[in-house]
């Protein structure tokens, strides 16, 4: 099934003939199988997504009837007790950018009944008449998270909470209620008498799914791909005990009967404040909803909006990447909903989803490839780091082929070799990660070199670390690469058109061989003209940003040198103690002395030393002060206009990215912080700011724009 799979994986419907398609089905049932029997899948959900939509466009173009939703797996043999729902609990449809929600809200507008149907007044609008066509009409939504966690009904009677059932085909699934009653955040009485079914989602906090497997490995029990799977393999356990200890959490935000609670603001007994209704409305509000659960004492999303049209559910969807990285669980997306639960009947559903709600799902994070080989990578400071060679896979428009494994504990925690099928994250834009095995091969197993694949130099391990490492600091060849790389990019030199491919061929065709080489390429612009790639403009450029670079802060020197451990924000600190020449060339600070600032403890002091101390680095550092302007700490802190105070920026500036403003924030003495808190000085807000202004309203923290941060600058 796996070769299918990926077949099916790489085609578009194009490629699609009417005899693929039964292949397709029984491809998705295998999945579908694994991921709701076994708990235990091989592709991510965004792949699934991928062949069950590739399933619905075949059968669209070559039957007349669509059975794709019968590929679900059938419903496997449990010791839980099956139960019917009230009403069936199906999808949600999915999008993916804002055409798409712009879509949807048309479809809604056209679906809605004119002469029944409310017009909804958000803030800052006038009202419209209900004689407008729907495409005219202003719609309310929500938003709120979209939980990777699984599906429960609670069923509540005398306000007792008596049984609780899982959804499987959104029709019937399995009586779970002991293992529920485990959950410590789900109320067990609650102050309704007539029966309510609440709906919602188990979720395992990353937190304890991270414990969770960390234990299974010591173990050798199962591990389990996703917090996902590991919260549904939970409220399964035939001992309840083993759920109770798993840390489970739910969260509401559905009913089963809609007809039940016609107006929930009156059906809540003596509510501590009366409900919004929804100005000069008596519609039904799913926000004031979501709050009545939360009244009830269920616990909700912590991110819930209500927007007055679809371009504001768009502009709000950006400030999720900050909200995502630091909530405890896992989302992949948001719900959006319309506002008026009225309208939601004379919109309706279809068999697979409602058609009054959707979800916005996030960029593809997750998806699965095998381990074809593995590198043992050396870097600047001689650790040596094992990075995947992979089958090529697209996430996002971009083909990965290589993922770093961090290091050789992390090989060991994930159990991970060469051949297994892997899960692969790409998570905003960053750097890819194995996080887990799909399904292993047992081909290779992955081990640390005895010996640099560099400089053949036998490989050494920190103690106490997970470390293994090339000691040969001077005279490897791939950390002397990594050095000059690292010298010339944004934290070093910061040198336009010199990177990494140019310090690998200057190396190789020997116009470098070490960092004072860098400040000399004019002396060589003929040989770097007769190399292939190479034009006169182009050289010159370089020329001009070596030029450039000549003329730089002692902070930024320090960093460039590419100490061990010493960054910009540790650079920033050292460079207080370098007043001239004379303290460049002649370090004679102590330990005890660098320890006494902050960001330098003594492992990172004992590696300063090292270094000013050592006689070929004394060298480099007088060749470099002959051939630098460089402009020392007492000259800067002069003039610094920003020392010592802390700047949060946010939002778009024309002309500027964040980037350019750090730099001049940093070159002027202040210091960038990345969240906003009491303790910032200043709020730099751009377009679209965000939560961060609303943060710093709430902190009273003062907020500047691009103008006044410039004119302070030159000031």
């Amino acid at each position: 099934m796996i070769e299918h799979t990926r077949a099916f994986l790489d085609k578009k419907i194009d490629d699609i003939n009417e005899l693929d398609i039964q292949t397709l089905r029984e491809v998705i049932k295998y999945h579908s199988d694994l991921y709701h029997n076994k708990e235990a899948p091989i592709i991510s959900d965004t792949e699934y997504d991928i062949l069950f939509k590739l399933l619905q466009q075949a059968e669209k173009k070559f039957w007349a009837e669509q059975t794709s939703l019968e590929v679900w797996a059938e419903l496997k043999e449990s010791s839980f007790a099956k139960v019917a729902h009230s009403r069936p609990m199906i999808s949600l449809d999915n999008t993916y950018n804002a055409d798409e929600l712009r879509d949807f809200d048309n479809r809604v507008k056209k679906l809605m009944n004119p002469p029944q149907s409310p017009l909804v007044r958000g803030e800052g609008y006038n009202e419209i008449s209900s004689t407008l066509s729907n495409k005219d009409r202003v719609i309310e939504y929500t938003m709120e998270f979209k939980f990777d966690g699984l599906w429960i009904e609670l069923i509540y009677e005398n306000g007792n909470l008596i049984q609780a059932i899982t959804r499987w085909n959104g029709l019937v699934w399995e009586d779970v209620t002991q293992n529920i009653l485990q959950i410590d955040n789900i109320p067990k009485k609650i102050q309704i008498q007539e029966r309510i079914e609440i709906r919602g989602e188990v979720v395992m906090p990353l937190s304890s799914f991270e414990m969770l497997n960390e234990q299974a490995k010591r173990e050798a029990t199962k591990i389990f791909s996703n917090p996902r799977n590991a919260a549904s393999g939970s409220v399964r356990m035939k001992d309840n005990r083993v759920t109770k200890g798993r840390k489970l959490q739910f969260f509401a935000y559905d009913v089963g009967d809609w007809e039940s609670i016609q107006n929930f603001s009156q059906t809540q007994p003596s509510p501590p404040a009366p409900l919004p209704r929804g100005e000069g409305s008596s519609q039904r509000s799913y926000y004031d909803f979501i709050y009545w659960l939360e009244w009830l004492g269920f616990e909700i999303s912590s991110y819930f909006k209500k927007c007055s049209w679809i371009e504001e559910i768009i502009q709000n969807i950006e400030e999720i990447w900050d909200i995502k990285k630091k909530i405890d669980f896992e989302i992949d997306g948001l719900v959006i909903k319309v506002e008026n639960i009225d309208l939601w009947k004379d919109i309706g559903s279809t068999e697979h989803h409602p058609r009054y709600a959707i979800s916005y799902k996030f960029p593809a994070e997750l998806f699965t490839t095998e381990i074809l080989s593995v590198e043992h990578q050396v870097g600047r400071t001689g650790t040596i780091t094992p990075v995947a060679n992979l089958e090529p896979v697209n996430i996002n428009g971009a083909i990965i082929r290589r993922a770093t494994l961090h290091n050789y504990e992390e090989v060991e925690k994930l159990s991970v070799g060469v051949g297994d099928r892997v899960f692969l994250k790409r998570a905003w834009e960053v750097i890819p990660k194995i996080v887990s095995v799909a399904l292993h091969a047992n081909k290779w197993t992955i081990l640390p070199p005895h010996k640099c694949p560099s400089c053949h130099t036998e490989v050494q391990k920190d103690e106490d670390k997970v470390r293994y490492y090339c000691p040969n600091t001077l005279d490897c060849p791939a950390q002397h690469s990594e050095k000059l790389i690292f010298a010339v990019g944004k934290q070093g030199f910061d040198i336009d058109g010199f990177g990494e491919k140019q310090v690998e061929l200057f190396l190789r065709e020997w116009i470098i061989s070490n960092i004072g080489d860098i400040f000399r390429i004019a002396d060589k612009k003929d040989v770097i003209l007769d190399l292939d790639w190479f034009q006169e403009k182009s050289v010159e450029n370089l020329i001009a940003g070596v030029e450039k670079a000549k003329h730089i802060d002692i902070a930024t020197l320090l960093c460039a040198l590419g100490i061990p451990w010493v960054g910009k924000k540790t650079a920033k600190t050292l460079s207080r103690l370098f007043f001239s020449h004379d303290n460049l060339l002649n370090f004679s600070y102590t330990e005890e002395e660098m320890e006494s600032l902050s960001d330098i403890g003594p492992e990172i002091a004992k590696n300063i030393i090292e270094y000013f101390t050592d006689t070929h680095h004394k060298e480099i550092l007088e060749e470099l002060s002959d051939i630098l302007e460089i402009t020392y700490y007492q000259e800067k802190a002069e003039w610094w206009i920003w020392n010592g105070v802390k700047i949060c920026i946010t939002g778009s500036f024309e002309w500027y990215s964040r980037d350019d403003l750090i730099k001049i924030l940093e070159e002027n003495g202040g210091e960038f912080v990345s969240s906003v808190s009491k303790k910032t000085d200043y709020l730099l807000a751009g377009e679209k700011a965000g939560s961060k202004l609303k943060k710093a309203q709430d902190n009273g923290v003062e907020v500047i724009n691009l103008e006044e941060f410039l004119e302070k600058t030159k000031a």
